[in-house]
């Protein structure tokens, strides 16, 4: 009944559904992330915040670091599949979001057994500028045009 009701334009009156589906796609639209993106975010902060409050950080960083092998292995899997392509993407975008989160918990780790701050640096700036690197290094070259 409510899609029955016009507005003061004339335009048919919103349902529920449309109304969220715009909601959702303001949030995407102000932010560049979607909701699913921005709970995943609030949820990776919650568990960094309880694990620090709890003393528990090295545990929680182990835990959050094993469920980002698991997405990217999964992502591999599912690019690999062409049915599971759309899932594959959308794995893809979680791995690549949250790679540097997943670098600077490494760190961390790896500062509880290495006490050395130069190797640490290193490392840092290797997992930072690696992907980059990658990245360059991986594009095809120009093709050269043949004049004749």
């Amino acid at each position: 009944m409510l899609a029955c009701v016009s507005n003061a334009l004339g335009r048919p009156a919103m349902d529920r559904r449309e109304k969220r589906m715009k909601w959702s796609n303001r949030i995407q639209i102000v932010t560049g992330q979607t909701c699913l993106h921005i709970a995943l975010h609030l949820l990776l902060i919650a568990a960094l915040v309880w694990g620090w409050k709890h003393q528990a950080l090295l545990q929680v960083s182990m835990l959050l670091l094993a469920m980002y092998a698991s997405v990217f292995a999964a992502m591999l899997l599912t690019q690999r599949v062409a049915g599971l392509r759309r899932i594959g993407d959308f794995l893809e975008d979680v791995t690549t979001t949250y790679y540097f989160g997943a670098a600077m918990l490494v760190l961390l780790v790896l500062s509880r057994v290495i006490h050395n701050n130069l190797l640490l640096g290193a490392v840092g700036v290797v997992m930072l500028a690696g992907p980059a690197l990658v990245s360059l290094l991986a594009k095809e070259p120009a093709r050269r045009r043949h004049h004749r």
